[in-house]
């Protein structure tokens, strides 16, 4: 087990990354080979990268993209190296812009943790029908196709020997670990780090615990870092390596360790909140997570589990003032002068539009969201159903 930072280690730290440029990648998604017939998708600015294993009885692919025209576009970068068909499909994490572009590679296997299989057999019918019309080119295929049909899941660790290529999934056991795996290529040396291995980005930690725990963290990057691969394919950024493993372990310590000094000063939570930062770390991506990762630190400390969150449904319309990241953000302004942040999800049913990316300024649309009882929705409220009238 890690043991917290040293102030020798805290200021190690500062100088090897307090002037790091920031770590984004590029405007288009690219596709590169890392060794035989083992390839990395670099999603756009950040976005979800993933793993294509090409093999002699169809390719393996990790994660599937971030959006439908991300999902689109990794299909036909595996069209250009191999005219094997998808086989598998691997679910690093049960996420949106992991999971969501699944059902365009049906009727592939979907290999996911024991966790994750039982969270999509409890999906609710709007998901569902969300899941079969999300690529229309792919409509008749999934007409009558539920995500259950076609999954494969495991309780711990899987060695797979698929089409001659050996495939290991790894899942560390922890009682917030929500079905993540990592997917380790032993004869090339690459590594998908599924959500511990973020490269350079504020790590995605909530208090609900939805996405793990910085506890989890340190276990899961402990055994990535044990395989020593060559390369690894982190969940977001550029491609990395062992060292930037060890990196996230020392960003994670110096978190820690920094709320348990304001906890002993007897700091509450809004004030811990408000001082906590890392700006040792202040050209990495993602800042506005900090909220979340102090309050979900605090909670880990305390002892505390996750917050249990209760939501509302809410039923606003309005026209669209703001538009970021493809669509997924939004800012409605609703009849009464009243701006509400929404974000669009892998299970946002819409209607009216193909996808979230043809959101635009302008549209009138009225959306049925989540809104959270005694919970900060830092990133917007999470739309269930929305109808966009051009």
């Amino acid at each position: 087990m890690f043991a917290a930072a040293s102030r020798g280690v805290c200021l190690a730290i500062l100088l090897l990354f307090g002037n790091a440029a920031l770590a984004m990648t590029g405007e288009t998604a690219e596709f590169v080979k890392l060794a035989n017939d083992v390839y990395a998708y670099i999603g756009k600015r950040n976005d979800a990268n993933a793993m294509v294993v090409v093999t002699k009885q169809g390719v393996v692919l990790v994660d599937t993209g971030n959006s439908q025209p991300d999902t689109r576009d990794l299909a036909a970068k595996i069209k250009s190296v191999t005219d094997q068909p998808v086989r598998w499909v691997v679910i690093s994490q049960y996420h949106g812009d992991h999971f969501g572009g699944s059902p365009y590679f049906m009727p592939a296997t979907l290999v996911v943790h024991d966790r994750v299989a039982k969270e999509i057999a409890a999906m609710k019918p709007y998901q569902v029908k969300s899941w079969r019309k999300r690529f229309p080119e792919k409509a008749e295929q999934l007409q009558n196709l539920s995500p259950v049909d076609m999954l494969l899941s495991f309780p711990d660790r899987i060695n797979l020997n698929l089409g001659g290529k050996q495939i290991e999934l790894i899942y560390v056991d922890d009682v917030y670990n929500t079905g993540d795996v990592a997917v380790w290529l032993p004869e090339s040396g690459v590594l998908h780090g599924s959500f511990a291995a973020y490269k350079d980005r504020h790590p995605d930690v909530r208090p609900d615990y939805s996405h793990g725990t910085t506890l989890t963290m340190l276990k899961q990057l402990e055994a990535l870092i044990a395989l020593k691969p060559r390369v690894v394919i982190p969940s977001h950024g550029p491609l990395s390596n062992v060292a930037d493993l060890q990196a996230m372990v020392d960003y994670v310590l110096l978190a820690r360790q920094k709320v348990r000094t304001m906890m002993a000063d007897n700091l509450p939570l809004p004030e811990i909140i408000k001082r906590f930062h890392m700006n040792e770390f202040k050209d990495w991506d993602r800042a506005t997570h900090f909220d979340w990762l102090a309050e979900t630190i605090h909670r880990e400390l305390s002892g505390l589990g996750p917050i249990i969150v209760t939501t509302r449904d809410i039923s606003a319309a309005g026209e669209l003032t703001g538009v970021a990241e493809a669509g997924r953000n939004l800012t409605l302004r609703t009849a009464d002068g009243k701006d509400v942040r929404l974000r669009v999800t892998s299970d946002t049913d819409i209607e009216g539009a193909a996808d979230r990316t043809q959101l635009k300024i302008g549209m009138k649309i009225t959306a049925l969201y989540k809104t959270p009882d005694d919970f900060n929705a830092a990133l917007g409220f999470d739309v269930i159903e929305m109808n966009v009238k051009q």
